[in-house]
């Protein structure tokens, strides 16, 4: 019998422990405890993670892209000693931008942002926001939120500068700072203050303004702005931008806010400019809903090593620009023995480092989808090599920019180094490209085919010496036709 009780009590000790272990997971379960997400990705206007800091820190002076050079926007960086002149400037920017708020008075600009203080501070790292009594971060918001868009104001509408002592390399300096991660302001601060200056019409007005502020990436159309070099009336082009054909359309990117998630700031905003439409970002257009669930796991994994531009060459697939310049157009065809793959044009210069950091920065900070990350890797796959980039710039979808064509090359293989691109993204682009090369190495006869387009028809000065000399000979074989048979 105290043997029967011993393993009685056993098993009840085991049992117990199973119920016990049971419930603590449903309670984990419950509250939500098994959740990924850290308190910063709920947050609207994040900072740097560390993590791309102590990256950057061992590769040189890179950590300095996430820093403002002369304003700051938002607390993360204000009050810093090598910011001072930029302060003076913010104030004379928001002074001219409260003039064009007609009817409102200092006063009521400041009542409205401060009944919404909480909300605002709310955007941001609790750090750094309760430095601040809500009325020195009142004042700061609408100091910095004036600033901003006077500055985009002056840029596309090309404002006299003078009375604001706006220097060239000002505007420039401002342009770059504006689109840094740790120098955004809240985008429902913008909107408030953008429906003071316009408010019948102010999507349509701000629409036009942003996507002109988005166009200016480029040394040239900075010189555009500031009169230095001719350029097309912006009136012209805030028309052209603000019909209802383009504002109006169910869809339309800016107008259709409300269907998808609220904007953060104007890098938030920026970002999905550049990538463009959803819709476009991974698949083809052409292929059902179906078709792409038929794509298994395994089918991507054999497309995971990557091809250059050199490779795709070698197995006949040409590469062209996109239609568009969204990030997310890239599309891929076959017709067997030869294919196109189409990418968005780039430019590349000297800003575009500290705006594809902090892009990526932002992704990485967030809860949004790594679409940007994804696009760099996927570049970075077609370039090893400078002649990869040579190549691209030469069809006229890579405009170097930067300095050599071995600079770029170094440039898109560290930018997006260790960092995961989204599993699915361009997945069947990329499931494409590898039946592709597996079809074509298969067969000899298509590597042969292949091998004579593109020594025979690879340019167009080969295919005009082809039709000239198939019409000499056409001429030849009548001319002795009618020799041998003369017309009577």
């Amino acid at each position: 019998m105290a043997e029967n009780e011993v393993v009685v009590s056993i098993e009840l000790g085991d049992g117990s422990n199973h119920m016990r272990a049971l419930a603590e997971l449903k309670s984990k379960l419950e509250n939500g405890e098994t959740s990924p997400s850290s308190p910063s990705s709920k947050l609207k206007c994040t900072k740097v993670p560390e993590r791309l800091r102590s990256e950057e820190k061992g590769g040189g002076d890179d950590h300095s892209c996430y820093a403002p050079k002369l304003i700051s926007l938002g607390p993360y960086h204000h009050g810093e000693p090598h910011l001072a002149m930029g302060e003076k400037l913010k104030l004379n920017l928001a002074k001219a931008y409260i003039k064009k708020c007609e009817g409102l008075s200092v006063d009521e600009i400041y009542g409205s942002i401060s009944n919404s203080i909480s909300q605002l501070m709310g955007y941001y790292d609790a750090e750094s926001s309760n430095k601040y009594r809500d009325d020195e971060f009142t004042v700061m918001m609408l100091v910095d939120g004036c600033a901003l868009l006077y500055y985009i104001l002056s840029v596309c509408l090309c404002y006299d500068h003078e009375h604001i002592n706006i220097r060239y390399q000002d505007i420039s300096a401002l342009h770059r700072d504006a689109l840094l991660l740790e120098n955004q302001l809240p985008y429902k601060l913008l909107l408030d203050l953008m429906y003071m200056v316009v408010p019948k019409s102010a999507n349509a007005f701000w629409t036009a303004m942003f996507k002109e502020f988005f166009d200016i990436n480029d040394e040239s159309i900075f010189q555009e702005s500031m009169g230095m070099k001719s350029k097309e009336t912006f009136v012209k082009k805030m028309m052209n931008c603000c019909s209802p054909a383009r504002l109006l359309l169910p869809g339309s990117h800016y107008n259709n806010q409300s269907k998808s998630k609220p904007c953060d700031h104007l890098l938030d905003l920026f970002r999905r400019n550049l990538l463009g439409k959803e819709c476009s970002s991974s698949y083809d257009s052409h292929t059902g809903e179906g078709n792409l669930e038929r794509l298994l796991v395994r089918d991507v994994k054999e497309v995971m090593a990557f091809r250059n531009v050199k490779e795709l060459k070698d197995a006949g697939i040409r590469i062209k620009r996109s239609p568009t310049r969204h990030l997310r157009d890239i599309s891929f065809r076959s017709n067997g023995i030869t294919a196109c793959l189409r990418i968005p044009p780039i430019t590349i210069d000297s800003s575009t480092k500290a705006m594809f950091l902090n892009l990526i920065a932002y992704e990485m900070s967030s809860d949004v989808p790594h679409d940007f990350i994804s696009y760099l890797r996927f570049l970075d796959s077609l370039i090893d090599h400078a002649d990869d980039v040579r190549e691209l710039q030469s069809i006229g979808i890579l405009q170097n920019n930067l300095g050599t064509h071995e600079e770029v090359a170094i440039f898109f293989n560290t930018v997006s180094a260790n960092l995961e691109s989204r599993f699915h993204a361009y997945r069947e682009v990329r499931v494409k490209i590898g039946r592709h090369f597996q079809n074509h190495y298969k067969s000899k006869v298509k590597m042969w085919m292949t091998q004579c387009l593109d020594t025979y028809f690879g340019s167009p000065w080969a295919i005009i010496a082809w039709v000239g000399a198939f019409f000499a000979l056409f001429l030849t074989v009548v001319q002795t036709y009618y020799s041998v048979f003369p017309h009577r």
